[in-house]
């Protein structure tokens, strides 16, 4: 069932929380994984629940620590990672290697599901919140991460992909690619405005989109010496009550 409006009142506090962290220079990782832990205690004790990590290799965001704590507080931890060269850690009560749409998880099996910079690699979005749909418990709930459309840095990173520049680019600044890098994955940006999702999430009963800003937020793709021109456009973003790089969608079948 949707959360009780004292509950969900209580949520959006902490979801403002998150959003004044991130604002005041925290990192992104550990407050995605205490939104989801926050709806993880609403639903039901620890040891409960059935969890699901859509793109989970190389870790939660990249870090192993983080998804070594969620895993620590499901029933259940179910896994799906396409790429065969993201190695995964050995948290998982299952684990899928194939698209996340064609994993052979039972309709109605998961409490808590989430992914994080996975939702702008969806070719088909359609088929993503459909599938999710059916997987997920009445009740369930589903926490995903992604870049905002609407943000500069997705139009310069659509630009240089079709330029055929943005490997070349991050190899030159970062050498190879991290093992769960997402920068290796075609990009399509076909759900990362709030109108997209709310056109793909019409059929779960809850909807609610954050969108997370601070200065410096773009600071991995910019040279040292250069990162005052993406602080400068951040600046800019913040002072004209504009978007910042990353949106969250949460939403409750």
């Amino acid at each position: 069932m949707s959360l009780p409006a004292a509950m969900h009142a209580r949520a959006r506090s902490e979801w403002a929380t998150c959003l004044q962290r991130y604002s005041d220079g925290a990192w992104r990782t550990p407050l995605f994984r205490d939104l989801i832990l926050a709806d993880a205690r609403r639903l039901g004790p620890a040891g409960t629940l059935v969890f699901l990590d859509i793109g989970c290799g190389g870790g939660f965001d990249n870090d192993a620590g983080t998804q070594r704590a969620l895993a620590a507080e499901a029933g259940r931890y179910v896994g799906v990672e396409p790429d065969a060269r993201c190695a995964l850690q050995p948290v998982f009560s299952e684990a899928h290697r194939c698209p996340f749409e064609t994993a052979p998880i039972a309709d109605d099996s998961i409490d808590l599901a989430f992914a994080v910079m996975m939702l702008e690699h969806c070719r088909d979005p359609l088929a993503f919140w459909e599938r999710l749909h059916a997987i997920l418990r009445p009740g369930g709930i589903f926490w995903g991460f992604t870049m905002d459309a609407r943000h500069w840095f997705v139009a310069v990173s659509r630009l240089t992909e079709a330029l055929r520049l943005k490997d070349a680019y991050l190899r030159a600044l970062h050498g190879r690619p991290e093992e769960g890098g997402y920068e290796r994955h075609k990009t399509y940006y076909r759900n990362n405005t709030p109108a997209d999702l709310e056109r793909f999430t019409a059929r779960f009963r809850e909807r609610d989109i954050l969108n997370f800003r601070k200065v410096g937020q773009c600071d991995y793709y910019f040279p040292s010496r250069l990162r005052w021109v993406g602080r400068g456009l951040d600046r800019l973003a913040v002072k004209q009550d504009r978007p910042g790089m990353v949106l969250a969608v949460r939403v409750v079948k």
